[in-house]
């Protein structure tokens, strides 16, 4: 067993290594090699957590020292380029313009920002949410996003690190090695990170507060300013409010906190209420969802790829599935989000880190197994494999789903078999 834990380990570090190998896009075939090189990280990623359940001697030295490797040998990664974006937002705020109405092409910023071309939506003032805009000032502009991955980065570490207050080494190595986690924040520089940690500060305040103690305000206040955290920077943090509020019960009246977040920071930076709900440039195109298609490539084609009301859907689904689970706000937190996602018109591969930390912490693997195949997303980036540019095909959405969906069933299989055993 140790052998197999130790091979499947080799295995994950070496093939993530090796994706310093494919990261330039720009090459038509290296974003297939990059995702099937990345699959089969993916896969020695599930032995290796599988098996150091068994491992109790040196956990932690193994533990962090794969963690930190995993990191290391993503710091070199060229970065996704909405870095530039996020640079340039912020040297829009330093000039003293919002970000908000002011686009980086905009005349008021000839000079300031270099090399136009590589900021994507150029020409479009930010979707990004007031959190996210706050920490985009703050970080000052370079010619590389080293500074991105390294604040990102220590976001994520962090997030670990207290994670490990919740759970065994043995469980957390779940979300700590998952190649996604390590790719999105070392690697691709995304912000989620800063999601992460807040959602696990939720988590642990949280069961915190569970138990009668004489610090249950503070831990009340504490899971609403994570909450409040999370939805300024990514405002679909909203649907976890109601399994929050059923946790906190009496307690509730601390959400109020988790709404004052992002709400003064939204005053703050005269933003226009009107984001999209994943707190991006999601509806400028149609891209890789779980749901929708099933109806819309059938018996109600959406031939523009045209963002309808799912926001509205999203939340009301959201909210119901809490409400269903309001005596187990636990479960309640996994599928609300859970819903969220599932039911997204557009679901990028970093979207997926938000709920691993929940689906750790309930040993919901099925979303590992996703933050595996969702690595067959960045195929997009070789847009002559698709009749459409940008528009997932069904082989690729089999890819993603179907292995998933057989994992889930032997799963389920094995559950219902093992009383009929005894």
């Amino acid at each position: 067993m140790k052998l197999r834990f130790w091979i499947a380990l080799g295995a994950e570090l070496l093939l993530f290594g090796s994706l310093n190998f494919f990261d330039d896009w720009t090459l038509e075939w290296m974003p297939v090699r990059f995702v099937g090189c990345a699959i089969l990280c993916g896969l020695a990623y599930l032995i290796a957590g599988t098996e150091f359940e068994a491992i109790k001697q040196n956990a932690g030295w193994i533990f962090w020292s794969a963690t930190v490797a995993l990191r290391l040998l993503a710091l070199p990664l060229t970065p996704a380029n909405e870095v530039w974006r996020f640079q340039a937002d912020g040297v829009i705020q330093r000039a003293g313009l919002n970000p908000y109405r002011v686009a980086p092409n905009s005349s008021e910023l000839s000079g300031k920002i270099p090399e136009l071309a590589r900021i994507p939506q150029n020409d479009t003032p930010t979707e990004f949410a007031p959190g996210a805009e706050a920490l985009f000032r703050i970080i000052p502009a370079t010619d590389n996003a080293l500074a991105y991955k390294l604040t990102f980065g220590a976001a994520d570490l962090l997030a670990i690190a207290l994670l490990l207050r919740l759970l065994d080494k043995q469980t957390a190595a779940w979300l700590a090695w998952n190649p996604l986690i390590a790719y999105s924040f070392f690697g691709a520089a995304h912000f989620d990170s800063i999601v992460l940690l807040a959602i696990i500060a939720l988590i642990f305040c949280l069961e915190r507060f569970a138990p009668a103690t004489s610090s249950r305000w503070k831990f009340a206040l504490g899971s609403a300013l994570a909450l409040g955290a999370a939805i300024a920077f990514r405002p679909v943090c909203g649907v976890l409010l109601v399994s929050t509020f059923f946790a906190l019960r009496r307690y509730s009246i601390a959400l109020t906190a988790a709404i004052a977040v992002p709400v003064g920071l939204a005053f703050a930076f005269r933003f226009p209420f009107r984001p999209d709900l994943f707190g991006d440039f999601g509806h400028v195109s149609r891209l890789n969802d779980l749901f929708w298609w099933l109806i819309e490539d059938t018996i109600l084609p959406n031939w523009h790829q045209q963002h309808y009301r799912y926001d509205v859907i999203i939340l009301i689904v959201s909210v119901a599935v809490a409400l269903a689970l309001a005596r187990n706000w636990r479960r309640g937190l996994l599928w609300s989000l859970g819903a969220a996602l599932i039911l997204a018109p557009v679901l990028h591969a970093w979207y997926l880190v938000w709920i691993l930390p929940i689906a750790t912490w309930r040993r919901a693997f099925a979303w590992h197994f996703l933050a595996v195949t969702i690595f067959a997303y960045y195929l997009f980036y070789n847009e002559r494999l698709f009749a459409l540019p940008w528009h997932a095909e069904p082989w690729l959405r089999g890819m993603i789903v179907l292995p998933v969906l057989f994992a889930m069933t032997v799963t389920a299989l094995q559950r219902f078999q093992r009383p009929a055993a005894t």
